[in-house]
């Protein structure tokens, strides 16, 4: 508690107010603000911004950790460097990064069409290697540990920024 957390691809703010609830100081980023009109209403506390994983985010200020609950997924494995860049320009010395992504490799067809209210959306869903993300993260993150696999194919990892200048 008292730590400064960043919630990237925060969606409508329901891990953010987890977090801010066991006493953290929480700051969310995401790209739909439709999603982010719900998280505001539902966390007045909360500072959210509208933005996307691979821009210049760094107004929010530094943090001692950030979260990252399924954004990747929407992330082309070819933009996994510059989304890790990003994440390690906010990233205090000696911070944390928090990822869950869905296991597997490339575009997952089945997941990546939803209908919606009778509407087709294209998520464009990506599915991602631990082996993926090292290579992309190498040189700002290093691989520190897998928390509990629950047998979903959901694997959520834990990541230590490397010491060294933030660009």
């Amino acid at each position: 508690p008292g730590s400064r957390i960043l919630e990237l691809c925060c969606g409508c703010g329901y891990d953010a107010r987890r977090m801010h609830a066991l006493g953290y100081e929480v700051v969310g980023v995401d790209f739909s603000g439709e999603s982010l009109k719900i998280a505001r209403a539902k966390n007045p506390d909360i500072a959210f911004y509208n933005d996307n994983i691979l821009n210049d985010y760094s107004y929010v200020g530094p943090v001692d950790a950030i979260v990252v609950i399924a954004g990747l997924v929407h992330i082309e494995t070819a933009q996994l460097p510059l989304a890790f860049r990003r994440m390690r320009d906010v990233l205090k010395p000696g911070g944390s990064l928090f990822v869950t992504v869905r296991e597997g490799e490339g575009r997952m067809e089945e997941r990546s069409v939803a209908v919606i209210d009778g509407e087709t959306y294209d998520r464009n869903f990506i599915g991602h290697t631990l082996e993926e993300l090292t290579a992309s993260s190498a040189g700002l993150f290093e691989f520190e540990r897998e928390v509990a696999d629950d047998g979903t194919g959901w694997r959520n990892y834990i990541f230590t920024g490397v010491p060294g200048e933030r660009e």
